[in-house]
């Protein structure tokens, strides 16, 4: 099961989380700093997937990913938990298809069916 879950106090604040049986694991949450958009603005930049990815190691050797909005600033990332690059590139994806269940999936533009004549 996934869930999106806010702060009463803070609703720029928020994580995405997968549920199991046996937990749950936290696939992304708000970006730090004081410039960070509200959680629906943020979720949908990562629903569709628009931005820059950028994948980054910690201290402690794990890896995270940051997706950065179009002006540089960061809008969503993951907890600092992969051991690889690549678990960490997937972690994105997955990511994005949970927020595609939170949000709904992305529709794209009606077309103008209006014709000349």
């Amino acid at each position: 099961m996934i869930k999106l879950g806010t702060r009463r106090d803070d609703p720029s604040r928020w994580r995405l989380i997968s549920r199991t049986p046996s937990g749950a694991e936290v696939l992304a949450h708000e970006a730090t700093g004081a410039d960070r958009p509200p959680w629906p603005e943020a979720v949908a930049l990562l629903r569709e997937g628009r931005g820059d990815l950028e994948v980054v190691r910690d201290a402690g050797m794990h890896f995270r990913w940051l997706l950065h909005a179009a002006g540089g600033s960061v809008v969503a990332e993951s907890p600092a938990v992969h051991r690889d690059v690549e678990a960490c590139r997937s972690s994105y994806t997955n990511a994005r298809r949970a927020a595609r269940t939170v949000l709904g999936p992305v529709h794209a533009p009606a077309h103008d069916l209006r014709t000349d004549g």
